[in-house]
């Protein structure tokens, strides 16, 4: 399992960075599902336009972020896309880090089952909304811990990423963020 104090760090942009390789699984409704985390973007109620823009149109979110890292965002997007975020620093500090993807390794035919597909595709965990679908998280648990075995958590495996293979880039979608959207706060491991 991970330690609380890799979540309470400090430094949003780095954990983001090290979430990259570490695997992410769900268990709902006795079904497990996961796979490698593949992609993050961080946001920081520091200094980032994004984040304090959110908590404005989200005021409910507030109690959620302002806690110790280490537990669950969840909400909704368009009516029905859930969100997976990751609360990280001390209470106070609404910091948080969105996982937008995973490699699957597990539970695959669930996913496929859930996200409706007739098969895997690269498509399956490839984005935040797909996620969501495929590993069945919901706002339901929302502020649920991601340190132990629950509905959902993350584990360290050893997996060891260089920088040489993680793309930094801008984040997406938040163009409302102005001169911050262009912050590098996305990160992608390389294909191959």
């Amino acid at each position: 399992m991970m330690p609380s104090s890799f979540f309470t760090h400090s430094d949003v942009v780095s954990i983001a960075k090290n979430l990259l390789g570490k695997y992410l699984y769900s268990d709902i409704d006795g079904i497990r599902t996961g796979g490698v985390i593949s992609e993050t973007e961080a946001y920081s109620c520091n200094n980032d336009l994004a984040m304090q823009k959110h908590l404005l149109r989200r005021p409910s979110s507030v109690q959620t972020l302002m806690r110790n890292g280490g537990i669950a965002y969840i909400y909704n997007v368009y009516g029905h896309h859930s969100m997976f975020n990751i609360v990280t620093n001390s209470e106070a500090f609404a910091d948080s880090i969105l996982i937008r993807a995973i490699e699957p390794t597990e539970g695959i035919d669930a996913m496929i089952t859930r996200r409706n597909l007739k098969s895997a595709n690269k498509n399956l965990c490839s984005g935040p909304g797909k996620l969501t679908q495929a590993l069945a998280i919901t706002p339901s648990i929302n502020a649920s811990s991601v340190i132990k075995k629950n509905l959902v958590w993350v584990e360290d495996k050893g997996n060891v990423i260089p920088n040489n293979h993680i793309i930094c880039s801008p984040r997406i979608g938040i163009d409302y963020a102005e001169g911050d959207a262009t912050l590098p706060w996305r990160f992608t491991l390389k294909k191959g």
